[in-house]
């Protein structure tokens, strides 16, 4: 188990982080999703493999990191600034998971001269835009959810909380995935909750607000990572980013929200690490 180093930022916070990989190799910030934490990872073997230094952090309400009420999707760069420095990391690229992708998208907006490649996987796309059905595909009861919070209701997060705890439990015995990445999960998810749902909460309602960052102001290349089957974050999410960022690669794989995709997520991790420009850049097929 790695070990975790806690962070401060310039407003008195604190950001948990944990590294993986290999310590010298090419830097790359990796985003949870919602529940997630720094425990997030890929446990096969491809950070070492391909000589990666991943960084993971809990976002502020999430596992050992303060909350931070009213945050919205653009202040990610602001946290992952303060991590970089702490480590001394100059570049590096940003690989955000489904609602991290929105994260990851706006360190890359918010970083432009120290992110050198950025991906999402399954990633949301913008809840207030005019030309993206937010819902269309979606789970009828996910759909239901996201509507609440976009209308501004009343949470339960105490309620939210226990349901969220036994959805984890039920994750212990599933048999849909290798028992090395379930056991992952169950782990990262668990420890994301130990402080209650309020990271869950802010998560979401940052997603239903406007994301405060300019898709034209990412730079960087881009890889869009969209599963065929997804019915958590539908197609038309990633169909949606590429179409507006500026340098974008739409990419399909295979199978639904939680994969899995081991093989073309380590393309995509590869492809992520090489440098900024190439003369024949080759991304992920």
């Amino acid at each position: 188990m790695a070990e975790t180093v806690t962070v401060p930022t310039a407003d008195g916070r604190l950001l948990a982080c944990c590294e993986w990989g290999v310590q010298d190799g090419r830097p790359l910030f990796f985003l949870h999703g919602s529940p997630g934490s720094r425990l997030l990872r890929w446990v096969n073997g491809e950070c070492e493999r391909n000589g990666l230094r991943v960084i993971t952090y809990d976002r502020p309400g999430y596992g050992r990191s303060s909350r931070r009420p009213g945050r919205r999707v653009r202040d990610a760069a602001e946290d992952v600034r303060a991590i970089a420095e702490h480590l001394e990391i100059v570049e590096f690229a940003v690989v955000g998971v489904s609602a991290g992708g929105p994260h990851a998208l706006a360190v890359a907006a918010g970083l432009p001269d120290r992110v050198t490649r950025c991906a999402t996987i399954v990633g949301l796309g913008p809840f207030d835009a005019s030309d993206l059905d937010f819902f269309e595909g979606m789970l009828p009861e996910d759909a239901e959810e996201w509507r609440a919070i976009g209308s501004g209701a009343d949470h339960d997060e105490d309620r939210a909380h226990e349901e969220m705890l036994a959805w984890v439990d039920s994750l212990r015995t599933s048999t849909d995935m290798p028992v090395r990445d379930r056991d992952m999960l169950v782990e990262a998810f668990s420890e994301a909750l130990v402080p209650g749902a309020g990271g869950v909460f802010d998560d979401e309602l940052a997603l239903t607000r406007p994301w405060g960052i300019d898709l034209a102001a990412v730079v960087c290349p881009v890889t869009v990572m969209v599963a065929e089957d997804d019915a958590d974050v539908p197609q038309a999410h990633g169909q949606w980013l590429a179409g507006h960022l500026p340098d974008a690669r739409l990419v399909h794989v295979p199978g639904g929200h939680f994969g899995p995709r081991d093989e073309e997520e380590e393309q995509l991790l590869v492809w992520a690490t090489r440098p900024r420009r190439e003369l024949n850049p080759a991304g992920p097929s």
